[in-house]
C-alpha cells in the first residue's frame, strides 16, 4: 500500500467524530449515545468545556460495536456495563448462557402465543362459516375448564365475574377472548329457566399455562348456532329441548353457551354468534 493511504488511516484514526456522526456511522440514535455516557457505559474521548459537545475517536468503535452486539441480544446495560468492568471471558460466556436461558423461554411464552392466536383465528372462521339455526349432534372430547360457581341472569354484566376469575386463578387477561361460557344447570333446563346461568368457566386450550382437574364431560352434545348473544339466547333453549323431546333424546348434564363473536370482535350486532352445547345420553 502506498504512503498517501497510510497518511489517510493515521488522520482518520486521529480524527474526533460527533454524537451525530456517531449515531449515523452506527446506525443509532443520538439519545442513545448520550444516555450511554450518562450511565458511564460509553464515554466520549473528549467534551469541549464551552459547548459541551461530545466527541469520539475510532479507539471507541470497537467498544459500541460491542455493546450493540450485546444489546441485540437484549442484554440489559447493568450487565453489559459489568462485563466491561471485569474484561473476562468467563464473564461473558455466562452472561450469554444466562441469556439464552431467558430467550428459551420467551420463545416457549411466544410460541403459546402462537397457539392461543391459532385457536381465535380457528374459531372466528369457523363461526363466520357455520350453519345458523341448526340443531346438529356433536361428538366432543373432555375440555379442560376453570370454573366460577355463582348464579348469574341474562341481563346482568359478566364482566366483574371474569374479572374475579382471572384473578382467582391468576389468568392472564389477554386470554379470555372466545372462551368465556356461561352454564346452565341439567336441573334449570328441565325447569324451563332459560335466563338463569348456573357458573362462569374459562375453557383452555393448548398454549394455556393454567393446571385444572375440572373437565366438561367428553360425549355427544345438541348444538345450535345463532346470531345474538346472552339475551336472545332463551328461545334458543327452547328450540333445543323440544328436540330432545321430540326425538326423545336424554339430557345428561349442564348446558354451555359460548359467544363465539361479540364486542370483543365487532361493532356490528348482526355479526355476533353464540353456540349453545347440551350434553345427550349415548
Amino acid at each position: 500500500m502506498n504512503k498517501n493511504y497510510y497518511e489517510k488511516e493515521m488522520n482518520f484514526m486521529d480524527q474526533l467524530f460527533t454524537i451525530g456522526q456517531l449515531a449515523k456511522l452506527f446506525n443509532t440514535k443520538v439519545p442513545t449515545l448520550r444516555y450511554y455516557d450518562e450511565v458511564g457505559l460509553l464515554k466520549p474521548a473528549r467534551v469541549d468545556p464551552q459547548t459541551h459537545y461530545r466527541y469520539y475517536t475510532t479507539e471507541q468503535f470497537e467498544r459500541l460495536n460491542v455493546i450493540t452486539y450485546l444489546r441485540t441480544l437484549d442484554l440489559p446495560l447493568d450487565a453489559i456495563r459489568d462485563f466491561f468492568e471485569a474484561r473476562d471471558t468467563s464473564k461473558l460466556e455466562a452472561m450469554l448462557r444466562e441469556q439464552k436461558s431467558q430467550v428459551k423461554k420467551q420463545i416457549t411464552i411466544l410460541e403459546n402465543i402462537e397457539q392461543i392466536i391459532d385457536a381465535r383465528l380457528t374459531q372466528v372462521e369457523d363461526a363466520m362459516h357455520s350453519s345458523l339455526e341448526k340443531i346438529e349432534i356433536i361428538k366432543l372430547p373432555a375440555i379442560p375448564i376453570i370454573s366460577l360457581r355463582e348464579n348469574y341472569r341474562s341481563n346482568e354484566d359478566i364482566e366483574f365475574p371474569i374479572s374475579i376469575l382471572r384473578q382467582r386463578y391468576d389468568v392472564n387477561k389477554n386470554i379470555f377472548l372466545g372462551k368465556v361460557a356461561l352454564t346452565i344447570s341439567q336441573k334449570r333446563l328441565q325447569n324451563y329457566k332459560f335466563d338463569e346461568y348456573t357458573s362462569l368457566l374459562l375453557i383452555l386450550e393448548p398454549g394455556d399455562n393454567n393446571q385444572t382437574n375440572e373437565y366438561l364431560q367428553a360425549g355427544r352434545y345438541l348444538r345450535i348456532r345463532f346470531h345474538g348473544t346472552h339475551d336472545t339466547a332463551p328461545v334458543q333453549y327452547q328450540k333445543l329441548i323440544d328436540y330432545c323431546s321430540d326425538h326423545h333424546y336424554q339430557v345428561v348434564g349442564d348446558a354451555v353457551e359460548t359467544t363465539l363473536i361479540d364486542y370483543g370482535i365487532t361493532d356490528d350486532l348482526s355479526k355476533y354468534v353464540t353456540e349453545i352445547r347440551i350434553p345427550i345420553a349415548d
